[in-house]
């Protein structure tokens, strides 16, 4: 296997095509599989292999490895999987009220089945910490937001409940808004990076 990698590295190095082939034959099935795992969507997971195999061809010349080559290929799938997610998560800019009226809406845009392994954990924290975030919102704008979204109350019942006019109860809702997707931006970053 070591000459073979051997002599595959060095036939790429030289620009053979047929070391390519060799190269996209013997090792295309692993990387979907990984890539697969990764981003969880066939289509996707096609085109950062591609994108792997055709980056290792354009760079062939200064193609360097001290690792096996199937471990440097798996290391590229994974970074390439990785930065993917990262792009698509920072271009979707979350904000709870993009999600719908629920912490629970949030919670399925953003974990995709229940076959990731940690889901149901990451679910359940994410939940507690929007709960903690609106504990900390000031007293009134709480009160109003709550009213809000957990028990569905038009603007003008809200207003004659708490006291305020219709046009205060869309100000507390606009800044309980901001102030919890600022606060959750960071938190959601950082729970999935």
């Amino acid at each position: 296997m070591e000459i073979h990698e051997t002599e595959l590295i060095n036939g790429l190095r030289n620009g053979e095509s047929k070391a390519y082939r060799t190269l996209f034959d013997n090792y295309y099935h692993l990387l979907f599989r990984i890539a697969c795992q990764y981003v969880r969507d066939d289509t996707i997971a096609d085109t950062i292999v591609g994108d792997v195999l055709s980056h290792i061809w354009e760079t062939r010349e200064s193609f360097h490895i001290t690792s096996s080559l199937q471990a440097y290929l798996i290391c590229c799938i994974r970074n390439y999987a990785l930065n993917y997610q990262k792009k698509i998560f920072i271009e979707r800019e979350i904000s709870i009220d993009d999600y719908g009226e629920y912490p629970e809406a949030i919670l399925q845009g953003l974990f995709l089945s229940d076959e990731y392994p940690l889901g149901h954990l990451l679910e359940k924290e994410l939940n507690e910490q929007i709960l903690r975030e609106i504990d900390k919102l000031p007293r009134e704008t709480r009160q109003v937001f709550i009213f809000s979204r957990f028990e569905e109350l038009a603007y003008d019942e809200i207003a004659e409940k708490v006291g305020i006019s219709v046009n205060t109860v869309k100000y507390h809702i606009k800044q309980a808004l901001t102030t919890l997707r600022k606060r959750m931006k960071g938190y959601l970053y950082s729970l999935l990076f």
